[in-house]
């Protein structure tokens, strides 16, 4: 039988949810068919649960250690360089635990995963990602991220953390193909780049042709720093996202629309107009940038253009934490932004066939329920993972917790 929820939503009164599904059915305005499942009067407000965007979730396991002083470079040498090559799939599933449960616990419903430590062991790590998006009960869109350059010239720890990452593109597709047989309503998986500094020009390529054919939005962080434009130059004679629409007009591409592009902070003009021609879309991890001291991107502008424009956290130790709506906060704090601009910053997103983001008849029944502003009680899929302020997974989660905090504890010990 169908769930219906009553309490105000806009100008609707009540939504009916598909529970065989895990979509709306309908909203409806007056009475409801028959008694309400479940109901909110005044004091609550109703919404569709936030869309991070972006994010590197096992990165929460290095929020014990990161320093907020520290530069990209630095932040990149003290945590990812430093532990990536020893990361197992437990120490993987107890980060990403603590960072899906504590998006939850803001209020967040469904996550944008970028996820490149494979660790030479096929889809092993990348499996604990999704198991741990299960246990939380968070809707997740996996991005199996490829990386195929190893810098001869990086210094030990940072070649022996990109040699860990390395696939070459012919295995990384595989790894891929592989990985959807464990999709499932709530877990959808993607092929996903990395960079211009961390991907060939044919892994490039691939990525983007292989997302086209299996209709997947492909993640690719651009000119997150001035190297990838340093970089572009120097092998291409263009800028970066020159070089993407270069390949779209030689052919070598199909199309370059369902590309989702991190970051952008270090674009011209030119370059923002060609992300829009070509009908790319863009998440901004603004709070990251700025503390790494990778720049500020010019959001309005993108904005003005007409660029889709998506918000994520990137990862929790690069970051204050893995609150949107502090995210977004900051955001129209830094552009002065108008309440409809705000409105703008909240888009739905199409995740291989379902949509979240938006409380629509045929979408995802993710649905915030706050009192007093804060999240009381939340729905993925229609299935409850929130009640009364609490998370159905906290055991989970305080497990998670006291794993991480023993980890460093015996290694500073």
């Amino acid at each position: 039988m169908d769930m219906i929820i009553s309490g105000k939503y806009k100008d609707f009164d009540y939504i009916t949810v598909n529970r065989a599904s895990g979509t709306i059915r309908e909203l409806g305005r007056g009475r409801p068919p028959r008694e309400p499942d479940l109901s909110f009067g005044r004091d609550c407000s109703i919404c569709a649960g936030d869309l991070n965007a972006h994010s590197h979730p096992e990165q929460s396991i290095y929020v014990e250690i990161a320093d907020k002083n520290w530069d990209l470079a630095r932040w990149c040498r003290e945590t990812i360089y430093k532990y990536s090559a020893e990361m197992t799939a437990e120490m993987i599933y107890h980060g990403c635990v603590r960072a899906f449960g504590r998006m939850l616990s803001y209020g967040e419903t469904s996550v944008i995963v970028s996820f490149y430590c494979h660790n030479k062991r096929g889809n092993e790590l990348d499996l604990s990602v999704i198991k741990a998006a299960q246990d939380v009960g968070i809707r997740l869109f996996f991005g199996r991220m490829n990386y195929d350059i190893v810098d001869p010239k990086a210094y030990p720890e940072k070649r022996v953390s990109q040699q860990s990452y390395y696939e070459d593109p012919e295995e990384a597709e595989k790894n891929f193909i592989d990985l959807l047989r464990d999709e499932t309503d709530t877990v959808k998986v993607a092929p996903a780049l990395h960079s211009f500094h961390a991907n060939t020009l044919d892994a490039v390529i691939r990525g983007i042709n292989l997302g086209a054919k299996y209709g997947r939005k492909v993640q690719f962080h651009l000119s997150e720093d001035e190297g990838d434009v340093k970089i572009c130059l120097e092998n291409y004679g263009m800028r970066p996202v020159e070089v993407l629409a270069d390949l779209k007009e030689k052919g070598k591409i199909q199309s370059l629309d369902h590309l989702l592009l991190s970051d952008c902070v270090w674009t011209s003009r030119r370059e923002k107009e060609l992300i829009m021609e070509h009908g790319m879309s863009v998440v901004f991890n603004g709070r990251m940038n700025e503390r790494v001291k990778a720049g500020t991107a010019a959001v309005r502008e993108y904005m003005e253009l007409g660029v889709p424009v998506y918000i994520g956290t990137d990862g929790e130790a690069s970051n204050d934490d893995l609150s949107i709506d502090n995210e977004i906060k900051w955001q129209a704090e830094k552009h002065k932004f108008s309440e409809e601009e705000v409105k703008n910053l909240r888009r739905p997103f199409e995740m291989a066939g379902v949509s979240v983001g938006q409380l629509e008849a045929g979408h995802a029944a993710d649905i915030k329920v706050c009192k007093d502003g804060k999240p009381e009680v939340l729905f993925v899929g229609g299935k409850a993972v929130m009640k009364d302020g609490k998370l159905l997974a906290n055991d989970v989660i305080s497990r998670s917790e006291a794993f991480i905090k023993d980890l460093w504890q015996r290694r500073a010990g």
